[in-house]
């Protein structure tokens, strides 16, 4: 998963210079979860993952035992790992760039969208996880546990269609998003509050990231006749 997230980092910053973005631009949707109505999403996540984290002996540890024990997902969990890389994601990007070529001014826009929500999302737990290093539970040597990749790209396919898209298209991807996360845990790859992160950075950055393309300003094009003594025609301004 960690070679994904490489991918994108690498993707990124090549969009970096293909599409034209600047510092501004850069900082204004790094920023996208603390600075449009995403927050709020972020701070109840952030507050839930923190709450999780100190009672993790006590009650975060007893859950995991249990639904390892019950291995409710049964075999269905390997679609939980299949689906938690980047597939839903890649598949939209994929489907709305297509509809962009054909005409529709929406599609390129939100292949947009979604890339940068799921570069931006997944290069911030790539960060906490070698940062924290958190043994995983299935194996203590295995130091990279929080925050959970898996949850955090599937967060933030759903955070970006929930913004985007009615509620027929937002609330069964959400509903993916949260089979993927628990099939982590199911699978003794995650503790809860790991999954809990990745879907509160995942999320927070689809929504954002959806809300600030919304807030921007469009170029608007102005054409205003010039006629004076010595010239007579038209002048063009651009606004962005």
């Amino acid at each position: 998963m960690t070679n994904f997230y490489l991918v994108l980092v690498l993707l990124l910053s090549f969009a970096t210079s293909a599409w034209g973005w600047g510092l501004k631009d850069f900082g204004e949707e790094v920023s996208a979860p603390s600075t449009t109505d995403a927050k709020y999403a972020l701070w109840a996540g952030t507050g839930l993952t923190i709450t999780l984290v100190i009672f993790k002996d006590s009650l975060v540890a007893p859950f995991q035992k249990k639904q390892v024990r019950n291995q409710t997902l049964g075999d269905s969990a390997r679609w939980g790992d299949w689906m938690g890389q980047l597939i839903p994601n890649a598949l939209y990007i994929g489907y709305m760039g297509i509809a962009g070529s054909r005409g529709n001014p929406e599609g390129h826009r939100r292949a947009i969208g979604m890339f940068k929500a799921t570069a931006y999302s997944t290069s911030v737990t790539t960060i906490l996880k070698y940062t924290v290093r958190e043994p995983r539970p299935i194996d203590r040597h295995w130091k990279n546990s929080f925050p959970s990749g898996h949850s955090t790209s599937a967060f933030a396919f759903s955070g970006y269609l929930m913004a985007e898209h009615e509620y027929a298209v937002g609330i069964p991807a959400l509903l993916l998003s949260t089979f993927i996360g628990y099939s982590r845990i199911n699978d003794n790859m995650h503790w809860l509050h790991d999954v809990t992160a990745g879907a509160t950075i995942g999320w927070a950055y689809g929504w954002g990231m959806s809300r600030l393309q919304r807030s921007q300003k469009k170029a608007s094009t102005f054409v205003v006749p010039i006629l004076d003594s010595r010239t007579a025609g038209f002048s063009m301004f651009k606004e962005f």
